[in-house]
């Protein structure tokens, strides 16, 4: 062995020493953050599941949590004599941590995912920060921050993103002076229709330039003008890249009469897009060669925050199973004013509740289609109110307006105008929750009304649907619609 091949050997022997002596000093930090998952795999585990099956919003999941612990891990760490100073503020934390301990338990009993899947990141910045110190939490928040993009919570854009989408490319056509017709979310061509349907939102590359900007500010260690700068860019780009890829499909139908492959297959297509995009923006990021400075953690550790840590698992342990109930909502009440042997009226809803009570009915001389979908929890972490997405086909109705209508009686109906894709019939769509003993018109309020139905020892669901058809701009079925809705919403007398 010559003296050089020597020199290399020591000298990556001494890096991988250095190396292990940081990990080891940043162990507690890594400690506390498998504690806190560990502690709350009853979410974890259900994340899990969603992770694996590598959906358009949670596709990049696994990754970004690879890349988190390879971010946080190449950070220098030092150890400090000072120990976990217990002032005011410290206390403040640990009745903040029992806090959020027992709000986890309440939304995982009941199976409400999104709120629970916040909780832990506030649980986890909180333990730190009462454990290690709150220099050490504010150090290991931006990195933290990158689970973010492993929650379920971008799928809630996707109709706004399917809007937005179906508005740029339609102007983008229209500039085109191609021959076609926008009808909401339709575009029609000669040789025939295009739907920008909720995957075409451009939620997967939006999700993967905010992640891959959050992540060049984690690298460059960017002021926040520049952090700033730095997402705004990404926002810019991811949406851009998914306007651009549609826009190309049309022309690619426009000039193919939709013979073209790419009509039927075209997620490569869209990546390739996208990299074209952000790779080129990537490459030209400012960057910054200044170091962060060492993250320092105390020599003792606080090993209080471990009891406000646990009430919301143990809790959720030993939390007693659902007592069985009775479902008390039907629509026998409207049998004096069913319709028999016609057709129904309006659109076919698209509502995954297999227990569903129909009836066509009259009411001063209108005509109603009603559907009640109900059910039970039965199960220990069963929700009470079930994922309910879109209700009504994209592709054969369009959303004109969304109301809210009060009824004499004091109940609340969310309510929609929708017209017939190709067509200028118009229906008119009015929805109620009922969980337990309450009524509400919002979705989530119906999932936080959950919690109180359960205490109370209701676990029913119903969800009840009134649809009608429009004569003209359904301006007058509007006015004519809150008293029947009166009558119609007595489900449990």
């Amino acid at each position: 062995m010559n003296c050089r091949t020597l020199h290399q050997t020591n000298s990556a022997f001494m890096d991988s020493s250095r190396n292990f002596i940081r990990l080891r000093t940043g162990a507690p930090l890594f400690i506390a953050i498998l504690a806190v998952a560990l502690f709350y795999s009853a979410s974890i585990t259900t994340l899990w599941k969603k992770w694996v099956l590598w959906d358009q919003d949670l596709a990049h999941s696994l990754p970004t949590l690879v890349l988190m612990f390879i971010l946080l891990g190449n950070r220098s760490f030092s150890t400090t004599t000072e120990k976990v100073a217990k002032r005011p503020w410290y206390w403040l934390q640990i009745i903040a941590l029992s806090g959020c301990s027992i709000l986890w338990y309440l939304f995982e009993s009941l199976s409400i995912g999104l709120p629970a899947y916040l909780l832990i990141i506030i649980i986890l910045c909180l333990f730190i920060s009462t454990c290690l110190s709150t220099r050490v939490m504010l150090a290991a928040l931006p990195y933290i921050g990158l689970t973010i993009f492993t929650i379920p919570i971008w799928s809630e854009l996707t109709n706004t993103l399917v809007n937005l989408s179906s508005t740029m490319v339609g102007y983008a056509v229209k500039l085109s002076n191609l021959t076609a017709l926008l009808d909401g979310n339709n575009i029609f061509l000669p040789s025939g229709t295009i739907y920008i349907a909720d995957g075409c939102s451009g939620l997967r590359y939006l999700t993967v330039s905010l992640l891959m900007g959050y992540t060049l500010i984690l690298i460059n260690h960017y002021r926040f003008a520049g952090a700033l700068t730095t997402i705004g860019i990404a926002i810019f780009l991811g949406l851009v890249a998914n306007w651009l890829r549609i826009y190309l499909l049309v022309l690619v139908g426009y000039h193919t009469e939709m013979q073209s492959s790419l009509m039927h297959d075209h997620e490569t297509f869209g990546w390739v897009v996208f990299a074209c995009i952000l790779i080129p923006s990537i490459y030209f990021a400012p960057v910054s060669k200044q170091a962060a400075a060492a993250i320092r953690l105390p020599a003792r550790p606080s090993f209080l925050p471990l009891i406000p840590l646990l009430l919301g698992p143990v809790l959720l342990q030993f939390s007693p199973a659902p007592k069985p109930d009775i479902q008390p909502l039907s629509l026998q009440h409207l049998n004096a004013y069913t319709i028999k042997g016609r057709a129904s009226v309006g659109a076919k809803l698209a509502i995954d509740i297999p227990t569903r009570e129909q009836r066509l009915i009259a009411l001063n001389e209108r005509e109603l289609q009603i559907n009640l979908y109900t059910r039970i929890a039965k199960e220990k972490k069963e929700e009470i109110v079930p994922y309910i997405g879109r209700m009504i086909d994209a592709t054969n109705w369009s959303s004109v307006k969304q109301v809210r209508l009060k009824t004499p009686a004091g109940d609340s109906f969310d309510t929609g105008i929708y017209k017939q894709v190709g067509s200028s019939a118009r229906i008119l769509v009015a929805r109620q929750y009922i969980v337990g003993k309450f009524r509400t018109s919002n979705y989530l309020h119906a999932k936080l009304f959950q919690i109180i139905a359960k205490a109370a020892g209701n676990s029913y669901f119903g969800l009840l649907v009134i649809q009608t058809h429009c004569k003209n701009d359904c301006s007058e079925e509007l006015s004519a619609l809150p008293p029947l809705l009166d009558t119609v919403g007595r489900l449990q007398e």
